[in-house]
């Protein structure tokens, strides 16, 4: 009677799937993986400036709003084209104008539009600032930036994986393992640089070139790059 519950559960196992059978085997698993974030950074000389410019008007009445804002922004695209400011150099976002409730209930209409410079000559920089508070500009901000920053970029994200591998092999080793392969990489597709910022706004005050200059002074800028670096280790 027992040979022939074994034979019965024998013939069974045999016409059961073989994918079905295969799930319940144990897998075998040649290595581990070990998982590296890491950074990387770049400098390289601030040669241009960027700017950006915030033309804000708020008024009772609707269409004066618009009008004060044309007026503003008709006064800044004049002073570009005569600095010769060319196509490239100018981003900007089109005039939005929405209701805004006052503290007392009434509502104004407010205008906002954006636009960013890039200033080719750092000088121009304070010089222009100086021109848009005289005609009623207060909202504007710059910073130094760099022609090279995609060199940059490149050269960070370079150190990143050679500062994941780095410490990969290092974990590696006192774990008594060997570095294998790299089984995936990701970095951050957007570009995350930290640039010398300058005054917002400043007092207007007289401009000399007499005396010594913060602009004497060279400046860099710093780009980052963060990987996450997926590698196999394997037994010795």
């Amino acid at each position: 009677m027992k040979t022939f519950i074994t034979a019965v559960i024998s013939f069974y196992l045999f016409l059961l799937p073989i994918d079905l059978l295969a799930q319940h085997q144990p897998v075998p698993v040649n290595g581990s993986q070990l998982t590296i974030t890491s950074n990387g950074e770049a400098m390289v000389p601030a040669d241009i400036a960027s700017m950006s410019v915030n033309i804000s008007i708020s008024h009772e009445n609707a269409e004066r709003a618009f009008e004060l804002h044309r007026e503003r922004e008709s006064f800044l695209a004049g002073l570009l084209e005569e600095l010769e400011f060319e196509d490239e150099q100018i981003n900007y976002r089109p005039i939005t104008v929405r209701p805004n409730r006052q503290r007392d209930g009434e509502i104004h209409s407010s205008t906002t539009q954006q636009i960013q410079l890039q200033l080719n000559d750092i000088e121009m920089l304070g010089e222009l600032q100086v021109t848009l508070i005289q005609n009623g500009f207060d909202n504007f901000s710059g910073s130094l930036s760099s022609t090279m920053l995609e060199e940059a970029s490149d050269e960070a994200l370079k150190q990143a994986v050679d500062n994941a591998r780095k410490d990969a092999q290092i974990l590696a080793s006192a774990a008594g393992r060997n570095l294998g392969t790299i089984i995936s990489i990701e970095h951050r597709s957007d570009q995350n640089y930290r640039p010398v910022a300058l005054a917002e706004a400043f007092e207007v005050r007289a401009m000399s070139d007499a005396g010594p200059s913060m602009q004497n002074f060279s400046q860099t800028v710093s780009v980052q790059k963060q990987v996450t670096i997926v590698f196999e280790m394997t037994n010795n």
